[in-house]
């Protein structure tokens, strides 16, 4: 009689941990979700104060500048995998304007900043990890811009080339 209670005990928890499992695996994604879109947000802020409360020198000038630290989660028992963050625009679609960010396999989202970014040719993106980005105020032959270039890599790489999807 003992081993069938067993028995039965180890098939009900089994069963209860196999229903869990997919509301934690949303759970998480939905946590890493609200970790990028916050850090979107906080860039987008920054780079808005900075245009609003600072004088555009001319590129290759230095001008007014903040520093802003963002972290990209990896896997993790509270969180889902970050793919990425991208400024300027999602990897492969610029969007001067745009935040963009991907977790794990969910569709990439974007943030309008409302600011004009200058990564370069392509959107600069950014992997898991920690980022020491530094925001400059500029000014272009098209208008004011915010430049945005990585000052320290910590870990996981800030790239210029595709992401895939």
């Amino acid at each position: 009689m003992t081993a069938v209670r067993t028995l039965l005990t180890v098939l009900v928890a089994a069963a209860l941990i196999g229903a869990s499992l997919p509301a934690v695996d949303e759970a998480r994604a939905d946590r890493t979700g609200a970790r990028l879109d916050a850090a979107a947000t906080r860039l987008s802020d920054t780079a808005a104060a900075l245009v609003a409360s600072d004088d555009p020198v001319p590129l290759g000038e230095r001008g007014a500048s903040r520093t802003v630290v963002v972290t990209l989660p990896h896997a993790g028992v509270a969180d889902a995998r970050a793919a990425y963050l991208s400024i300027g625009g999602l990897p492969n679609a610029s969007a001067p304007s745009a935040v963009g960010y991907r977790v794990a396999d969910r569709p990439p989202r974007q943030v309008d900043a409302g600011v004009t970014f200058r990564t370069g040719a392509d959107p600069l993106v950014l992997a898991p990890g920690r980022h020491t980005l530094r925001l400059t105020l500029v000014r272009t032959a098209t208008g004011v811009a915010v430049c945005v270039r990585p000052v320290s890599r910590r870990t996981g790489p800030a790239t210029r080339s595709a992401v895939g999807r």
